[in-house]
């Protein structure tokens, strides 16, 4: 009979991985021997907007969840529930990784032993041909109707670990499973000495690795510069041991925070072109609002899909994102839906949703009036749209670090002494690094921009 102490956790998540996982439901039950105690299932207010898919799986929705605790009202809670227990999921690396995710999202470190109920049963139950829950409780004749159902989901699995524990001889598997991992041994090419590599800073940055001749051969960033250089030598991945051995020096720059070295990483990767860097060098769709004339005369706004590129404008890196922006204009401007491509009747616009048209699709409406209009609409999508700033630590505890978006536009980044009075737009130009707009520029931004909607200040013609 087992002496351990396990803690059963089932949850419902939404976000994806690398970014930060937000928990809007969680089950905890404890398990000690024979005794099995459900310990609380709790709806969690994510203070966000919940996804349609989330609310067609759970049932939950906005108005539900805003009745509910946030993460931080039950952190100590969950704390205590797990002290001196073992995490034991179906995933468990998932579970573990969504609490750390919230955890870390209020500042706090996270960390307990996990057994996966899904590792163990390949380890116990070899000949399966599947270790999906639903199948292994249905071949285990193990009750499970509705794997969504969070208190259902969280007895089978409950249910499944006894059976699992009952074929464990001595719960030799299961410690095996707890014992740490062996020590990743250093692996350093030749060419380079291991204490240059051991001086690199733990803080975030850009790093470069360079061959004999100088030459950049692959450029990435960091949150932690050491670690994850170092992490390249342990590696036994083909393309990691080709491109180590190729490497004799290693360069880097701190930037002081994660969102600048990823702004940095782009611009030297699309400067440099290293051979080994993949992903960021393939040519990528965006969409862009771009006037034009038709045989009457009339000014036109079109959505244009076109390869990735450098370009002074907005990029839209969804062709519904351009879509929302130009219904914006459309019925700010009072602009007819036939010209900017919202409705592709002939003759006049069927209104419908878009009641501002004036009548230049049937001849009611003079044709300077109407283009006048559009040339608004161009100056107000120009010159108006997206003015923010976002700031970020600095490479020191005396300096910050912003970056500037202008017009939906990326700008740069620059660096700011805490003590410097900065108050007007300028003031922030003169202290700007200019940088390049891309599609990796607009995605990092557009994602960072989701993930922390209070660190965005709107700029309007002057700041402070």
């Amino acid at each position: 009979m087992s002496n351990r102490k396990f803690a059963i956790i089932s949850l419902t998540t939404f976000g994806y991985k690398p970014n930060p996982l937000r928990i809007v439901q969680l089950t905890i039950s404890k398990l000690m021997g024979d005794y099995y105690e459900p310990v609380f299932q709790i709806n969690i207010n994510p203070e966000e907007r919940l996804p349609s898919y989330i609310q067609q799986k759970t049932d939950l929705t906005d108005t539900i969840l805003l009745q509910a605790p946030p993460f931080s009202e039950i952190a100590n809670t969950i704390l205590k529930e797990l002290d001196g227990h073992l995490l034991v999921a179906h995933n468990a690396s998932f579970v573990h990784y969504a609490l750390q995710s919230e955890f870390k999202y209020l500042g706090y470190s996270f960390k307990i032993p996990q057994i996966c109920t899904q590792r163990l049963s390949k380890k116990v139950l070899p000949n399966m041909t599947n270790y999906e829950l639903p199948y292994l409780t249905s071949v285990l004749n193990i009750p499970l109707a509705s794997s969504h159902e969070l208190t259902e989901r969280n007895n089978a699995v409950a249910l499944l670990f006894q059976r699992l524990l009952q074929l464990d001889d001595n719960e030799s598997i299961i410690s095996k499973m707890l014992e740490p991992k062996d020590q990743k041994t250093h692996f350093v090419p030749k060419n380079i000495e291991y204490q240059k590599l051991n001086s690199l800073p733990n803080s975030p940055g850009v790093y470069k690795f360079q061959n004999q001749f100088g030459e950049v051969l692959y450029v990435g960033k960091a949150k932690d510069i050491k670690k994850r250089v170092l992490s390249h030598f342990y590696s036994s991945n083909e393309k990691e041991l080709i491109l180590c051995n190729a490497t004799y020096h290693v360069d880097y720059e701190t930037t002081g925070s994660e969102l600048i070295a990823l702004l940095r990483e782009a611009d030297l990767i699309a400067k440099l072109a290293p051979p080994h860097n993949y992903i960021q060098k393939k040519d990528y769709v965006t969409y862009h609002l771009v006037p034009q004339k038709n045989r009457k005369g009339i000014l036109q706004i079109k959505i244009e899909r076109r390869p990735y590129q450098h370009v002074p404008t907005e990029i839209f890196l969804k062709r519904g994102d351009a879509t929302q922006r130009l219904i914006e204009l459309t019925k700010r401007f009072r602009l007819c839906p036939l010209q900017t491509g919202l409705k592709t009747k002939l003759g006049r616009c069927t209104h419908g949703e878009y009641t501002e048209c004036d009548g230049i699709c049937t001849g009611n409406e003079e044709l300077g009036l109407y283009n006048e209009k559009v040339e608004n609409a161009l100056d107000y999508l120009n010159n108006e749209n997206d003015n923010y700033i976002i700031f970020e630590k600095g490479r020191t505890k005396e300096e910050r670090s912003f970056v500037l978006i202008l017009h939906g536009v990326y700008q740069g980044y620059g660096f700011l002494d805490n003590s410097q009075s900065i108050s007007t737009l300028e003031d922030f130009q003169d202290m700007l690094n200019p940088k390049k707009h891309s599609y990796h520029t607009a995605k990092i931004i557009s994602s960072y921009k989701q993930r922390n909607p209070w660190k965005i200040k709107t700029l309007l013609t002057t700041t402070s």
